[in-house]
């Protein structure tokens, strides 16, 4: 296949040029034919945006399949993600002692905010305080936070 007259001077750019500037495709050729010196055709012109509009549909669609498989992707990923906080909500119900019990607390509440962070959902004020109840005998809703100290220092001393 013969390469476009337009491609083959390198006046795509003046050619897009001219279009945008409602010029018709007569108009295009017969400027383009004066600035290069050699001869356009009006079917040079037609032929030249039909295949740049085909090139322009293409990319468009390869476009749309690109952000489809991404979108694809990042659900996977928020799918993978609350899977493991469910299973560390699990745990901090659930676990064999109040340390696992809360370092899985911590563990779910931080990945929570990066979820939320990837989402671009928006993150608590730093005066907020989380409530939670610790599964064990005769605790009562703590701010995370300080119950996490405690038991951090706890942890420490035995340590």
């Amino acid at each position: 296949m013969a390469k476009n007259k337009i491609i083959k001077l390198c006046l795509e750019t003046r050619a897009r040029e001219l279009m945008d500037e409602n010029k018709s495709t007569r108009e295009i050729a017969r400027i383009l034919s004066d600035e290069s010196g050699h001869k356009i055709t009006q079917s040079s012109v037609h032929r030249y945006f039909a295949s740049f509009r085909l090139e322009k549909q293409r990319a468009v669609e390869k476009r749309g399949q690109l952000v489809a498989k991404i979108a694809e992707a990042e659900i996977s990923t928020i799918e993978q993600r609350q899977a493991v906080i469910n299973g560390l909500l699990e745990i901090a119900e659930n676990g064999y002692n109040e340390h696992a019990r809360v370092n899985a607390y911590r563990a779910a509440n931080n990945a929570l905010d990066s979820l939320d962070a990837r989402l671009g959902n928006l993150s608590p004020s730093k005066n907020t305080q989380n409530n939670f109840f610790v599964n064990a005998t005769g605790a009562e809703p703590v701010n995370l936070r300080e119950r996490m100290k405690v038991y951090d220092a706890i942890f420490e001393e035995a340590e």
